[in-house]
């Protein structure tokens, strides 16, 4: 076991939401699907990778988000039936207004 890799499950990814799925069911609680745009680091020109993130539903959230809003979450990787990510805090980017 001590020459065993040991990883570790947390993210933090930050991009724009492309699209959202209300009413899903995720670990058996109520849960927003997400799918995040995420830049891509070697050249922000080429097209974002993409992941889907798992956001619990208080009833409250799912209002104040946005497509293409720009937001940072913390968040963990779970391997119970499947991958999935599961958001553990969701930050809203303010940026710049443009005119």
């Amino acid at each position: 076991m001590s020459k065993q890799v040991q990883l570790h499950n947390e993210v933090i990814l930050f991009g724009r939401i492309m699209n959202l799925q209300k009413n899903i069911r995720c670990n058996n609680k109520k849960a927003i699907r997400v799918k995040l745009a995420l830049p891509n680091d070697d050249n922000y020109d080429l097209n974002p990778n993409i992941a889907y993130i798992y956001v619990y539903d208080d009833g409250q959230i799912y209002n104040q988000l946005r497509i293409n809003q720009a937001i940072g979450i913390n968040g963990h990787i779970e391997f119970k039936w499947g991958q999935k990510i599961i958001v553990d805090v969701l930050s809203f980017i303010k940026e710049k207004e443009t005119n």
